[in-house]
């Protein structure tokens, strides 16, 4: 499962070149279409309020989308994450990184903010969760960077059943 999975790109790898079975959600009618256009399960919809039964997923994945997510969202985010994921299920977060949070007006859109944090401190500050992979690296490019403005994190953790 893919929150925030925009046109589809990874979810139609996974689905079409893995042969595993995904679903995503994603805000963007317009994106929505295009990837039904591919022929994936993806449903118009945002983070706080995933439209799935609860235990439904073995992974989930945040890719790129938590850095755009309102901030008084967060705690019901992470929840909605944990309710649909089963037991000893993954959680996949690739996002802005930093070491504390930022915002920053958004380039894309007038308006907007975006934010930098270290995600997986959604998860990982409960028992029930263990990070065992974190990694910074620069936007866009491989090599590492000590410019903070270009960190993107990609964390691996894991739910513990209970």
């Amino acid at each position: 499962m893919e929150v925030g999975c925009g046109e589809g790109r990874r979810l139609d790898y996974l689905t079409h070149k893995m042969g595993l079975n995904c679903s995503g959600i994603e805000p963007s009618a317009k994106a929505v279409a295009v990837a039904q256009q591919l022929g994936l399960q993806v449903s118009q919809g945002t983070a706080d309020a995933l439209p799935y039964e609860s235990g439904s997923f073995d992974v989930l994945i945040f890719g790129f989308c938590l850095y755009l997510c309102d901030r008084d969202d967060l705690f019901r985010i992470a929840q909605e994450a944990d309710r649909v994921l089963k037991a000893s299920a993954w959680v996949i977060i690739h996002d802005f990184f930093a070491t504390t949070p930022l915002q920053r007006e958004y380039h894309h859109f007038e308006g907007l903010f975006s934010y930098k944090m270290d995600y997986r401190k959604l998860f990982d500050w409960h028992p029930h969760y263990t990070c065992f992979a974190h990694e910074v690296h620069p936007h866009g490019t491989m090599g590492y960077t000590d410019d903070p403005n270009e960190w993107v994190a990609t964390s691996v953790l894991r739910k513990k059943s209970r």
